[in-house]
């Protein structure tokens, strides 16, 4: 189904904008915000009787157990113009789900479509409304703006500052690291804000129970939850002010340059080597440095930490890594990003790698090196979305296993993004929603895998490359693969079968693979999503 789709320019968003939010002139104030997009889309909006696209929140997707992303069709009922939300009935689903028939629906998460039963509405006036609406929360709103004073005009303060923002980001004139920072503090602030949410109404839950005590660590929790906002937020304000960014960019440019300088002059550039051992006796250390001795070069220079969150932040690109048993809390791949080597020397079930607190991020992982490999180590999804995300460059994992400890339908393993390749040997993917996701134009080999406790294996796209050889893809609750296309469909029509379905798909090559006792089927092959509603380049984005 085809639906409306909006590109516009600064200068338009900002004119566009401006109009709905102050078009009479007063002050608005952040608490005031809602209430001005209630009068612009009571105004412009069809209050019922349209279709549209719903596509389903990841969170929303836990609840009903289903894969994220999966999208809807639904008919608007009813619009609360005042909530900004939508009573839909949902009309067709792609897949066997179960859903309510109708569900309270935010109007930012649907899509209005071109084919309308009834051709009198005003679909272009309601999808543009949408898509300001959508434009507007997703990408300038914050989640700390709310607590912003009644006195200042949330408008002529942030309004034309983050739209800026946007399309610096979205042009590269913010640099990639400083958007990764960005977009991570955004993500983290609106994680933090659903989480304030969801403890304040269990403190009024509580209230309401008639309950004189409440409970210390609740409290403690909240507290530090919105010290952590409050924290976000000033960082924030100083990376929304151009001036101010160029500064810091220059300033940490200027360091790095230094820092590189230093090094040069100490020793010549050559590839560093690192210990992670996380203690133990005398005999143990000898016996664990007899291991490293055994891998790794004895000619590298080598260090000793008791961290590998802190190695990976110290270390250079391209170093080697060799870490001991035990759990090693990391917050990302740090340096090791553009490139270089984590290896264990025991049990990979014993040296497992998992992320540090609460953390928002998208994944544990994510790689945009020319050259990186994994050898030898357990890595734990948690509570994040993905393990491991490959995003440019070639990843290579050996011998390892990808894992959420915490099963859920929409946990997966390993991301490969549009030209980021993975070769990927010897690796069990374990109690994941989804082991392996390629996009189109990833490339992946994989060579004796298998999986053990997933709802499904192996998603493509269109024009994704996948060469597997020797691998077991069986005793999925769902599908060992599951390729959306519109390439090797004709129609909308569905279809589920065997390998065979794959016989004239020339991106997939299986050779000596096994398939067995698959709940729903070892290939479906189903209508690709929109691309409007599934990619994944908007400067921005906070969900992955």
């Amino acid at each position: 189904m085809e639906i409306y789709t909006f590109d516009k320019s600064l200068q338009e968003r900002l004119v566009e904008l401006t109009e709905i939010l102050s078009s009479r002139g007063e002050i608005v104030p952040a608490s005031q915000i809602q209430a001005e997009w209630s009068y612009h889309i009571e105004l412009v909006l069809e209050p019922v009787g349209w279709q549209a696209l719903w596509r389903i929140p990841r969170l929303v997707c836990e609840d009903f157990q289903i894969h994220y992303p999966t999208i809807v069709v639904v008919e608007v009922e009813q619009v609360d113009f005042s909530d900004l939300s939508a009573l839909v009935k949902i009309t067709a689903v792609q897949d066997e789900i179960q859903l309510p028939d109708k569900y309270d629906v935010p109007l930012i998460e649907l899509y209005p479509t071109h084919n309308q039963e009834n051709e009198a509405l005003d679909m272009v006036g309601t999808a543009s409304c949408i898509d300001q609406l959508r434009f507007f929360y997703n990408y300038l709103w914050m989640p700390w703006d709310i607590d912003d004073d009644d006195n200042i005009d949330w408008v002529s303060v942030h309004l034309e500052t983050r739209i800026r923002l946007f399309f610096d980001m979205k042009r590269g004139i913010v640099s990639k690291e400083t958007s990764e920072i960005i977009r991570g503090l955004v993500r983290e602030g609106k994680e933090i804000q659903q989480r304030i949410s969801r403890l304040e109404d269990t403190i009024s839950e509580k209230d309401e129970s008639h309950t004189d005590i409440i409970d210390g660590g609740t409290a403690c929790q909240l507290m530090k939850l919105h010290f952590r906002l409050q924290q976000i937020k000033r960082e924030m304000e100083v990376l929304e002010n151009p001036a101010m960014r160029e500064i810091l960019i220059q300033n940490k440019t200027s360091s790095l340059s230094n820092d590189k300088a230093k090094r040069k002059d100490s020793k010549e550039e050559s590839i560093d080597g690192h210990f992670v051992w996380l203690g133990g006796t005398l005999e143990e250390m000898k016996e664990a440095i007899n291991k490293v001795q055994a891998s790794i070069s004895t000619e590298l220079f080598f260090k000793i930490s008791g961290s590998l969150l802190e190695t990976l932040h110290t270390c250079d690109a391209g170093d080697i890594i060799v870490v001991g048993e035990g759990t090693h809390q990391i917050k990302g791949a740090g340096c090791l990003e553009d490139g270089g080597t984590i290896k264990g020397i025991y049990n990979l079930e014993n040296t497992i790698l998992s992320m540090k607190d609460t953390e928002t991020a998208p994944s544990l992982l994510d790689f945009s090196g020319s050259e990186v490999l994994l050898e030898n180590i357990s890595v734990d999804v948690g509570d994040l979305r993905a393990a491991i995300i490959v995003r440019a460059g070639t990843t290579k994992i050996v011998n390892c296993k990808i894992c959420a400890f915490n099963q859920n339908i929409v946990k997966l393993g390993i991301v490969v993004l549009p030209k980021a390749k993975l070769v990927i040997e010897n690796t069990l993917f374990d109690s994941l929603g989804t082991g392996l996701v390629i996009y189109s134009n990833g490339d992946v080999c994989m060579n004796n895998c298998s999986f053990k406790n997933c709802v499904e294996g192996i998603q493509l796209y269109d024009n994704a490359k996948l060469m597997a050889r020797n691998c077991v893809l069986g005793h999925f609750k769902e599908y060992a693969i599951r390729l959306e296309t519109h390439k090797y469909l004709n129609g909308s029509k569905s279809k589920c079968g065997g390998a065979e379905l794959l016989q004239n798909v020339s991106e997939i090559s299986l050779h000596e693979c096994k398939f067995e006792a698959n709940g729903k089927g070892d290939v479906a092959l189903k209508a690709g999503i929109p691309y409007i509603l599934k990619k994944q380049d908007e400067p921005m984005n906070v969900e992955a």
